[in-house]
């Protein structure tokens, strides 16, 4: 109970996880659960914030369509028109006048008349269609975006479930504790300290990463390229040349770790006195894509909750575009184990040579 009396004393100068000692199983649990917590009800935020954007846009689109249903009925109108004089033969016999002018002069003037009829006719009719598209993309939006709303609701209901549970799970756990107080306000700095510090710092580095990894394409030179046959292409990156390009590319990377095991890449560092971890891997889209998927993140030792690690993975583009090397190369497959990683490539010629 002392060390954690000392601990309150210091939390205004020093981050929570500074402490060489750590703390209690159960006050380590509790502080994970609140963690969690919090974290989901900043997400159901996020997602009552996402629910009212769609909600307006919806509350528009039926402005629109309402607005687009009086356009239509005014160019139905003209359709229709344009349709009887047609089908009544109208427009048939004021082709007959044409051939009944008694001298060229009225012949062209008639043809000219008629070509501009003809002309404002199919103008007419298109306009209608343009406007009939026009209601169906709107009507296609805003099914899309109902969708999404219903989306986002079962997803709110879900982590308020489960923040609910959490939370329930951490009340109780509280109880067994003797010194609630001091844990609680263990519990508080520890979301200031995630919130002022940590979720910024973890933006700021993605977003970094982010950009950088759109360059590792400069590592696909000769000397790391094995040829498996006239097409067929072995790219090796070795962990530590991996580590070395992102420093030389960025600084925030000094204090970071980048390892390939187990086909994962694990990421593992300081920032700003935080601790940061990343482990995730690569999911072969297409031959054109390898997206990056997160699995797990951590700060100063604590898990992210899955919806953190969703938005994350929204949020920042990891992935590897074989495109970026050149035009006609294909991804077939990558492992990451060894401390390397490895990229099957395949070269695809524009006109089909060698395809298969």
């Amino acid at each position: 109970m002392r060390k954690i009396v000392l601990a309150l004393l210091l939390l205004a100068l020093v981050p929570l996880t500074a402490f060489a000692e750590p703390l209690p199983p159960l006050e380590q649990l509790i502080l994970q659960q609140h963690f969690t917590q919090k974290e989901l009800e900043r997400t159901l935020g996020l997602i009552k914030q996402e629910e009212s954007r769609l909600s307006g846009e919806i509350a528009r689109l039926d402005l629109d369509m309402q607005r687009q249903k009086l356009v239509m009925e005014a160019m139905r109108r003209h359709a229709g028109e344009v349709a009887r004089a047609y089908y009544t033969g109208e427009r048939a016999t004021l082709l007959t006048l044409l051939f009944n002018t008694e001298n060229f002069n009225d012949f062209l003037l008639m043809f000219d008349f008629l070509q501009l009829l003809y002309e404002r006719d199919m103008q007419r009719l298109e306009k209608f269609q343009e406007e009939r598209v026009k209601m169906e993309s709107l009507q296609a939006d805003k099914l899309n975006r109902l969708t999404a709303l219903q989306d986002l609701k079962k997803s709110y209901e879900k982590q308020l479930a489960e923040m609910l549970a959490i939370q329930a799970e951490k009340e109780q756990n509280l109880q067994k504790v003797g010194d609630a107080t001091s844990v609680q306000s263990l519990m508080d700095h520890l979301i200031v300290d995630w919130r002022e510090r940590g979720l910024p710092a973890f933006q700021t580095f993605f977003s970094q990463l982010s950009t950088v990894m759109f360059q590792v394409p400069e590592l696909a030179t000769p000397e790391r390229i094995q040829s498996d046959g006239l097409f067929l292409h072995t790219l090796t990156i070795k962990q530590d040349e991996f580590n070395q390009f992102l420093m030389t590319k960025d600084k925030l990377f000094q204090n970071s770790e980048f390892r390939f095991e187990n086909d994962q890449l694990i990421v593992e560092g300081t920032y700003d006195h935080m601790q940061i971890k990343l482990v995730g891997s690569y999911e072969l889209v297409s031959p054109k894509e390898l997206k990056f998927r997160i699995h797990e993140l951590y700060f100063d030792g604590f898990a992210l909750p899955s919806s953190t690690i969703e938005e994350m993975d929204q949020a920042y583009d990891f992935g590897f575009y074989p495109e970026l090397i050149s035009p006609n190369i294909q991804v077939q497959g990558i492992s990451m184990a060894n401390e390397e990683l490895k990229l099957q490539l395949k070269i695809n010629f524009p006109f089909g040579f060698g395809q298969k």
